[in-house]
């Protein structure tokens, strides 16, 4: 039942979450951060009450949303009604709730989109996390998806209903403000008179990274790297966090400059990151992603031979680390003529393993 209804809601839960591309009057949010990291969420969405009535109301109703948003913040406060809003009958959906640390603000703020935030006495920070087009593809594909309800959506509609909601996916007006404990000196966004609170529209929202500084400290420490090793090689995946005392001003990942302190990579690739805080302390990240097995030519597996055979094994990617012939370390180009059964077992510095077994008569 929960799948369905989730299915049921993707349209509207795109709609008015984080993504916040579609929908009617505005929407806004209200965050406040205390020093410790704890704070406020406030989120508030107005949507053409016409538009509701006649194109939405169909797909979800109000009891919906409730046990949708319930489930997944049962501490919060929701809550719907219709307002006038600029003359505007509107459909509004009120949306608040308390965070203990950065990791929960960073949950509700991904949405549809995962985003990471960073938080201390010197800077605040919030950016898309960096998946390199190639790698995500998977992702690339909800917009096909999105495409195909909203071209449902819109067939089932008369044409003058369909314009208009055509019409307010272009016109939403999105507004982010946070208030901050500290005086800020610098951001991307629009300082409000108490010097305290930022104000991110529509434009600003559309910049990979948002940031407010509140001072620079004269710290020595390069940024640290949290999710890979420097040297090390994995074969899966790598979610990589930077962490730093000062406002980052440059991330490069294999030369190209990224808007994002916290990136997932996953092509089998030699990778050097490359982060700069402002201060202009910097550090280096290498490793390897390396997701293919190793090759052996010789003897393949499950094959009977009446002659010996020359062993050898490679791996271009991360290299061999361990390579076992029945229990003993062997070496590449070693002669196996002795009549038996065999079993060579490759690992190589990623992990990936290749076992074969086979036999001499």
């Amino acid at each position: 039942m929960y799948e369905k209804m989730k299915k049921e809601l993707s349209l509207i839960f795109i709609m008015m979450l984080a993504a916040l591309s579609l929908g009617g009057c505005s929407q806004s949010i209200n965050a406040t951060i205390n020093a410790n990291a704890s704070g406020s969420y406030e989120e508030t969405a107005t949507i053409d009450k016409d538009l509701w009535d006649t194109a939405i109301s169909g797909i979800i109703d109000e009891e919906m949303f409730y046990a949708y948003y319930r489930a997944l913040y049962p501490a919060a406060t929701i809550s719907v009604s219709d307002k006038t809003v600029g003359g505007t009958a509107c459909k509004v959906f009120h949306f608040k709730m308390s965070f203990q640390d950065m990791a929960q603000l960073q949950q509700v703020l991904s949405g549809t989109k995962p985003q990471s935030i960073h938080f201390n006495k010197n800077y605040f920070s919030k950016s898309d996390v960096y998946i390199p087009f190639e790698e995500s593809q998977e992702e690339e594909e909800m917009p096909d998806g999105f495409a195909e309800e909203l071209e449902q959506l819109l067939s089932s509609v008369d044409e003058a209903t369909g314009k208009k909601l055509v019409a307010s996916m272009q016109q939403m007006d999105v507004a982010m403000a946070v208030s901050f404990p500290y005086t800020v000196s610098d951001t991307n966004g629009t300082v409000q008179e108490d010097g305290k609170t930022v104000v991110w529209d529509s434009n600003n929202l559309e910049k990979e990274r948002l940031y407010a500084l509140f001072q620079v400290s004269n710290s020595l420490s390069a940024p640290k790297y949290q999710g890979a090793v420097n040297g090390a090689a994995y074969n899966t995946g790598v979610s990589i966090d930077i962490q730093s005392e000062n406002l980052l001003r440059t991330v490069k990942v294999n030369g190209e400059t990224v808007n994002s302190d916290c990136l997932f990579l996953s092509g089998e690739d030699a990778y050097q990151i490359i982060a700069t805080d402002i201060n202009g302390n910097t550090s280096r990240l290498r490793f390897r992603i390396d997701k293919t097995k190793p090759v052996i030519t010789g003897a393949k597996d499950g094959k009977s031979y009446k002659t010996a055979r020359t062993i050898r094994f490679s791996d271009k990617g991360s290299g061999i680390k361990k390579a076992l012939l029945n229990g003993k370390a062997i070496k590449t180009g070693t002669k196996i003529s002795k009549k038996g059964t065999y079993t060579l077992d490759l690992t190589d510095n990623a992990g990936n393993q290749k076992i074969i077994t086979f036999k001499i008569k």
